[in-house]
């Protein structure tokens, strides 16, 4: 196969750079896709709907894209790691078996979560004890839109996990890029130019996606004639079974918190429609750690998956210490970025004084835990590419469930001020125990035992 990048040779941090840059860019892009819908929802006060309300009505709806998101985890994560560790073993044979099933489990999970979300709109909403009838509208507004379509980001997240697997994260880059370009692009025209407001926001997202699937379909057959993804006679239980096996913890991982988010945000509801407003740009501002930690834990797992299944353990270390070297420094910077210029990060996207302070007092609690997110991202992809994903699952979901009784707690005596630290906290419980398995697990990698997939 002429496109796998095989990073199981040559110099380490070049390598892993080539692996990472690809991924980190594609992050980046998507945290300006997420900046930009907020930055044109906050101007929808201009075709006569409140800003504020606007705001925390996608930040409400965003609850329902993270949960997804984690279901999609199931097959992705899945699917690049065990492809990987074929790549890695040079069993090239395997990759179709891989590349099937993963799809095949995407689209299936996909439109199943696409019907659920149609038929109970209104019970998710209900989560949430919102008050204000306007968010409520709003909210169905731009839900059925973005979940009755949201079938199309399972089966993209299909063809990624593929390319990461093989290494072939510039295809990946290229073709997210231009989706992201152009949700850009139909954002203004669809919010403020024909006046569709929240509606318009769906409806450039999901046009940006379809657009994305289509090169993603048409790109992967040119640049993969080998890979007969779509064959059905490839369909493999036991293929399946494996990919569920690493993907299944990470994706309840994922959804287990959003639940806990979900607890997170009815409390922040207690405090006012400015608060919410407030923590919801705070938290796309604070996406310049958490997705760049998740760009690189993506590659540190395809790039510790390759080099594992090829037995090449000194590489896997050296990876983890150059990628620490790189991040930690980066998670400094922003952690004084958040506390020296918080008020002119949230002026970019809001113009009202009371929610832009809740904003400034939430980024500058939340830098505290910006160092521990990198750390946790940095094990968490370690152990994703040793296909032993449940150990910063279980970490996760003990650690994030310390946020309910913190909230409690915390709220009594510090307000919404608690809720963040609550979230500084389990985040720093998360990271320190994740790390100490590592470096545990780091000198026994040879005893690490993986079932190869046996085909029949």
């Amino acid at each position: 196969m002429k496109k796998v990048f095989n990073v199981t040779q040559g110099p380490i941090l070049e390598k892993l750079v080539l692996l990472a840059l690809p991924i980190l860019l594609t992050t980046l892009s998507q945290m300006a896709y997420n900046l930009t819908d907020i930055f044109w929802i906050g101007r929808v006060d201009s075709i006569g709907l409140s800003e504020t309300d606007a705001v925390a009505a996608v930040g409400t709806a965003a609850y329902l894209t993270w949960f997804a998101f984690g279901v999609i985890l199931i097959a992705k994560i899945g699917t690049s790691v065990r492809i990987s560790h074929a790549v890695g073993r040079d069993e090239m044979h395997k990759v179709n078996v891989y590349a099937t099933n993963g799809l095949l489990l995407q689209a299936f999970l996909g439109f199943s979560f696409s019907i659920l979300t149609l038929l109970f709109t209104r019970e998710y909403l209900s989560i949430f004890n919102i008050e204000s009838q306007t968010i409520i509208d709003y909210s169905l507004d731009y839900i059925p839109i973005i979940g009755g379509f949201i079938f199309i980001q399972f089966i993209v997240h299909g063809f990624i996990a593929i390319n990461e697997g093989l290494g072939q994260t510039k295809i990946n880059l290229i073709i997210l890029a231009i989706g992201f370009m152009v949700n850009m692009i139909l954002d203004p025209l669809f919010i403020l130019v024909f006046r569709f407001g929240i509606q318009g926001a769906a409806i450039a997202t999901i046009s940006a996606q379809v657009l994305t699937l289509i090169i993603f379909y048409i790109v992967y057959h040119k640049f993969n004639p080998e890979v007969k993804a779509f064959k059905l006679k490839n369909f493999n239980l036991e293929a399946m079974k494996k990919i569920m096996k690493v993907g299944l913890p990470v994706g309840l991982q994922s959804m287990f918190f959003t639940m806990i988010s979900i607890f997170v945000a009815r409390n922040i509801y207690v405090f006012g429609e400015d608060v919410v407003a407030a923590q919801r740009v705070g938290v796309q501002i604070e996406q310049l750690s958490w997705m760049t930690a998740s760009g690189f834990q993506t590659a540190i797992t395809v790039f510790v998956g390759q080099n594992f299944g090829a037995k090449a353990y000194g590489r896997v270390r050296k990876s983890i210490f150059y990628t620490s070297m790189i991040l930690i420094p980066y998670a400094l910077v922003i952690t004084a970025i958040l506390l020296l210029i918080p008020g002119s990060l949230m002026r970019i996207f809001l113009d009202e004084l009371p929610t832009i302070n809740h904003g400034i007092v939430y980024l500058r609690i939340i830098a505290v835990s910006q160092i521990f997110m990198i750390s946790e991202g940095i094990g968490t992809g370690f152990f994703n590419g040793i296909a032993k994903s449940y150990i910063p699952s279980i970490i996760s979901i003990v650690g994030n469930s310390l946020r309910v009784p913190l909230v409690i707690f915390l709220t009594i005596s510090l307000s919404e001020r608690g809720i963040w630290w609550s979230l500084n906290i389990s985040s720093m419980f998360k990271a320190l125990l994740i790390v100490v398995i590592m470096v545990y697990i780091f000198q026994r990698l040879d005893k690490v035992k993986v079932k190869k997939l046996v085909l029949k």
